[in-house]
This record gives structure tokens, sequence and C-alpha cells, in this order.
């Protein structure tokens, strides 16, 4: 029974595997296959020092076409994870996955190791925007408790003053000082969340007197969640709105800046 189990599973894990010598050393199709129906293949090329396993690069490049961000945040996180595993990495200029370079008689394994890191990351595709949504507050929040550590108080989702009880703020940064003012930060990576952010904006007008430093923190650069036309509209009106991607040291500053407290 165990023997035509074995020679079951193996015939059904090798059906559909062939292998193609290249230019670069030798192509390898698996029987797995990814959304679209293509099977997954790697390459194993032969170097002065061992071997490398590496893939085409073509998954990581069609994330970033359809506006999947890799490079940090969620899936950035779980990208590094899965290939650490591997002991593999991503090329950041050509966007190729890649194992680290190992002897001659590790192929076997470290070939497994790296198709099943492949099959892994094709679920990068499938992290949910709340989840991203998240992982952007998250990342937020441990910058800013990283960089004013003993200089605020940080609470979530609760309005910063009496007269804006209708817009609680997603993050309320309060200096620990006697000087400086409040910080109510609106995360907007969506139409609503800055729509949102603006009347919290317009309500704070009408109340002069609340000391407040009101922030639309936006997530990214690109708005790809975000019309223009809205953003332009909080633009003119004169929302202060730092973007936290790419440049989280300049946000940061941005806050320290407008609540009066050192940075």
């Amino acid at each position: 029974m165990i023997e035509t189990l074995e020679r079951d599973l193996c015939a059904a894990f090798c059906a559909g595997l062939e292998v193609h010598p290249v230019p670069s050393g030798y192509a390898v199709s698996s029987s797995f296959t990814d959304g679209s129906g293509d099977k997954i293949t790697f390459y194993i090329v032969e170097t002065p020092d061992g071997f490398v396993v590496e893939d085409d690069g073509d998954y990581l490049a069609s994330l970033i076409a359809r506006g999947i961000h890799i490079e940090a945040g969620a899936r950035g996180k779980m990208l590094d994870a899965i290939l650490d595993e591997a002991r593999a990495y991503w090329d950041r200029e050509t966007l190729e996955i890649k194992s680290e370079v190992f002897p001659p008689d590790q192929l076997g394994a470290r070939a497994i190791d790296f198709l099943s890191s492949l099959i892994r990351v094709r679920d990068l595709a499938l992290i949910t925007r709340d989840r991203v949504r998240s992982a952007f507050r998250d990342d937020f929040i441990a910058a800013v408790s990283g960089r004013f550590d003993n200089l605020i108080e940080i609470t979530e989702n609760v309005a910063p003053a009496n007269d804006l009880s209708e817009f609680p703020a997603d993050i309320v940064l309060r200096p620990l000082g006697a000087n400086g003012r409040t910080g109510a930060v609106y995360l907007v990576n969506t139409n609503d969340k800055l729509n949102e952010a603006l009347l919290a904006w317009r309500e704070l007008e009408d109340h002069p007197h609340n000391n407040i430093a009101l922030m639309a923190v936006l997530e990214e650069s690109e708005f790809k969640h975000i019309s223009r036309r809205k953003f332009q509209r909080a633009q003119n009106r004169r929302m202060p709105m730092p973007i936290f991607r790419g440049d989280e040291t300049g946000t940061l500053d941005f806050i320290g800046r407008e609540m009066k407290i050192p940075i």
C-alpha cells in the first residue's frame, strides 16, 4: 500500500514537469499553474560559484502594472518573508526573484523550496484592501511612535475636540508637555476618507479657538484610489496633506512643524 501510494504521489507531482536547455541554463516548467492557467516556470543557472534559481521577473512586474504595491506595507512584508524562507530575494531593478548561490548537491532541495515560494508569492494579489488599509495605519503609528516617543500621547478613532465630535480622527496626537498643538490625523487612501478630512477641516475653520493641527495624511502619491479633482479641491482649501509612502521622514517632519513640537 505504501509503495503504491509513493508511486502515485511521485507520478502526480512529476507529471507535467519539463526541463529545457536555454541560453542561460535550464528552464523548468512545473505542473503548477497560476491564476491565468499558465504553468509556473523557473530557471536554473550555473555560475562560477555554484547554482542560482530564478524566475523571469514577469510576475512581480505584472503586480506593479496592476497597481499592487510590493515594496512596503503588508504585501512588501509578506513578499520578503516568503522569499526569506526559500533563501531568495527579489531584484529591485529587474524584478526577478532569485535564490542565493548554492552548491550542486543542494540543487534538488533548493529548487523545490524556490518553486514553493513562487506558488506562495501568487497570494500577494489576494490580500484584501482592508488588510492594506490596516497596514497603512499600523505603519503610520509605528513611525510616529518611534519619532516622537515620550513627546506625545497617541489615541485612535476619537474626536480631537468637542466641536469636531461628528468627525473623529483616525489618530489624535496630544503633546505631553505644555507646548505644542493637538494633532488630528485622517489617514487617506480613498475618496471617502479625503472627503471626511475635508469636512472636518471646514468645520475646524468655523471654530478657530480650537488649537488643533488637522492633517490629511495620504498613503501614496500615485492617487490610484483618489480623484485628482477631489485632491485639488482639498489642496485649494489649504488643507495640510503630506504623503506618507516614500517619504516617511518628511511626513514626520511635517507633523512636528504643524504641531509645533521638537522635530
